[in-house]
């Protein structure tokens, strides 16, 4: 007996690229001072290098209560977006997910991605403005962060996130829930509507079964006595 197939669906792809992106965003340094030999490069976690041209660099943990706050909010928020956007990826792939749910969860995750990145941004530039306290340094109030840093990949990744999980959310909202081909007339097999979420199960052999309307298992043959 033949089995038709249907091109596989990989609208996964495109909120695990979108996890995939606020990882490496979270890893990849937010802002950069280079200036006369000078080099100073900040990460969202609190984590910065001082760099002096002939000098070996130093790694620091700034002590300051708002940016220690600010990095925990921003870090933790990000890891639970890309937590969602990878269990996302996962459950469209297997279809345990229905389209609507898919939508919502592709709106909500970039629009809370790009809200902590802009939270960031100007909840850091405030708390530079009040002064930073390094090992057995402090620098003045008053100095304006993002005037003086260039923002990187770790802010500018996190966009690019959210616009994939946007396009995953239009080409879902964009789909077609019902695929029609000709009727088999071999096997009876009629795949008239297709669905991402709450498959059936053959009886005899288990097998997941996406499709409504068909009357007999892809797997085995089994003729179902009620169309799934």
């Amino acid at each position: 007996m033949s089995i038709r197939k249907e091109p596989e669906d990989r609208t996964w792809v495109l909120p695990f690229i979108a996890g995939l992106l606020v990882i490496i965003a979270i890893f990849t340094p937010t802002a950069f001072f280079s200036s006369g030999g000078v080099i100073w490069v900040w990460w969202m976690w609190d984590f910065s290098v001082m760099g002096v041209f002939g000098y070996e660099p130093v790694f620091l943990f700034i002590s300051d209560l708002d940016f220690i706050i600010l990095s925990i909010i921003t870090t933790i928020t990000l890891i639970l977006s890309a937590i969602n956007l990878f269990i996302l990826s996962h459950t469209t792939r297997t279809r345990d997910i229905n389209t609507n749910k898919f939508f919502l969860q592709s709106i909500l995750g970039p629009f809370l991605t790009m809200g902590i990145i802009i939270y960031y941004c100007i909840a850091m530039s405030m708390a530079f403005v009040d002064g930073v306290s390094l090992e057995h340094t402090t620098l003045p109030p008053g100095l304006p962060f993002w005037l003086a840093f260039s923002p990187s990949f770790g802010v500018i990744l996190p966009f690019i996130s959210a616009i994939f999980s946007f396009i995953g959310a239009g080409v879902v909202g964009n789909r077609k829930e019902t695929i029609k081909y000709k009727m088999d007339t071999t096997t009876g097999y009629i795949p008239y509507s297709r669905r991402i979420g709450s498959p059936n199960f053959c009886t005899k052999c288990g097998f997941k079964i996406v499709h409504t309307g068909v009357k007999f298992c892809t797997n085995c043959g089994i003729k179902f006595q009620d169309h799934v």
